[in-house]
This record gives C-alpha cells, structure tokens and sequence, in this order.
C-alpha cells in the first residue's frame, strides 16, 4: 500500500509536477536572482555556423506557503533579441521548473536535446547564495536549443562564465 504513494510522488517529480512542500522558513517571501552567460560556437538549421554570447536570468520568487514562481529570460549580448517565459506552482515541463532541497533551489531545463541544471546554494539564515550551472548532453549528442533570436542552433562548444545569485526579501513581481 505504500508503494503506491511513492510511485505517483516520483513520476510525478520526473514529469516537472511537484508537491507543495514547504519552504525553509528563511526563504519564505523571498526572491532570487541568478545571472549567468554563454558562450559558445554552433550551426544553424540553415547549416551557417555562429558564434554567441548570451546573458541568461532566472528569477524565483518563493511565496510564504512554500510555493514557487519561475521568470527566465536569454538575451543576446549582440544584436540577437531576447526570450522571456514564466512557470507557476505545478507547471514545467519544457519551459523548466524549480524545485527547494533543504538549503537549495535547484532549477531544470530541457531543450530539443540536452538540459541545464541550476542550482543556488543558500547561506544559513537564507540572506545570500552561491549559484553553480551545468550543461548536458546525451552520450555523443550535441545539444540542440533555441538562442534568444527563437532560432534553433546545434551547439558544437559552450561555456558558462560570471555566476551571481542574490536574495531580497519581498515578491519582485508584485505590480510588474
């Protein structure tokens, strides 16, 4: 019997649903702010190749119920536009998701083949954090992901550079 609750909980958590669990009671109210860049080389769907430099922003606030609300945007440091997209409590899926582990927010991303994983590690009283990325590939697959510009490229070299992460108490997207 209670393999049954565990079962759905797992596939649950590996489809990008997850339960309400309650946040750390130093990061309830909270919003969290992490920058990185890429760079990198590739090749478009048309074959040219390319070259860029992206600064990437996630922004987390975490409610006072524990409940997480996700803004993301890539924005070219030339002249190659910007994508923004927002995810709720309970959404996911391609447009990623965040999910609190104790004394961490670690955040998910899929793309047309490969991830990125995101994690803010958070001081003891929730008043600062330090952010790590990782970007991943299947076995000898390339990665294949959208630039800011909305066109898909296949990453041939990436890098990821300049990690920051802060933490302000208050909903940053309170009257936005």
């Amino acid at each position: 019997m209670a393999r049954f609750p565990v079962c759905v909980l797992f596939l649950l958590t590996a489809f990008g649903v997850s339960p309400a669990l309650s946040a750390p009671p130093g990061l309830s109210d909270k919003t969290v702010t992490m920058s990185w860049s890429t760079s990198g080389t590739g090749t478009k769907a048309d074959g040219s190749p390319v070259s860029f430099s992206n600064i990437n922003t996630r922004v987390v606030y975490v409610s006072s119920a524990g409940r997480t609300f996700l803004r993301m945007q890539v924005r070219s440091s030339g002249k190659g536009g910007a994508r923004q997209a927002e995810t709720g409590p309970g959404e996911g899926g391609s447009k990623g998701s965040v999910r609190l582990e104790g004394n961490r927010l670690v955040g998910t991303e899929g793309s047309a083949s490969g991830a990125r994983q995101y994690v803010a590690t958070f001081d003891s009283s929730f008043s600062s954090c330090t952010l790590s990325i990782i970007d991943a590939k299947a076995g000898g697959a390339k990665i294949r992901r959208r630039g800011p510009d909305g066109v898909m490229t296949v990453i041939d070299s990436v890098s990821t550079g300049s990690p920051t992460c802060s933490v302000r108490t208050g909903n940053v997207f309170a009257g936005n």
